[in-house]
């Protein structure tokens, strides 16, 4: 007589199911904390961007030496709040290039940025400069 007895046993499914709950409890903080990594990178990177296109917009075209931020980036998005004190078409064209017609919808993603607003600020220039002083930063 053949034994038809195909297949696994519930121990055996319960092993396999043990090992794998056991791998993916190890891998998964390894996943995540590389998934913030990333993320904080990539606000990193368009505030840089943000930075670039203001200092462009300020050194090619008019602007205004107001002493005010001029470029914020928040959850709100790219907005100009004071568009007098830089050439804002110019800072647009910019970040229209580097991030698309979308530009205005992109947001900080990472925990570390989600509630803070990246600032670009212009300032008068140094004393015997023309060119004005133009910095960027992080709130706290």
């Amino acid at each position: 007589m053949k034994d038809n007895n195909q297949g696994f046993s519930l121990v055996e499914l319960v092993v396999v199911i043990a090992i794998m709950a056991a791998l993916a409890g190890i891998l998964a903080p390894s996943y995540l904390r590389y998934i913030e990594k990333t993320r904080i990178q990539k606000d990193e990177s368009a505030a840089g961007e943000i930075y670039r296109a203001a200092e462009v917009a300020v050194y090619s075209g008019e602007y205004e030496i107001v002493g005010t931020v001029v470029l914020t980036f928040n959850s709100n998005g790219i907005s100009f709040p004071n568009a007098s004190a830089i050439n804002t078409s110019t800072a647009e064209e910019i970040l229209k290039e580097h991030f698309g017609d979308q530009y205005q919808t992109i947001v900080p993603v990472s925990k570390k940025y989600r509630n803070r607003t990246y600032s670009v600020t212009l300032d008068p220039p140094a004393e015997n400069s023309l060119i004005p002083i133009i910095s960027g930063s992080w709130s706290s």
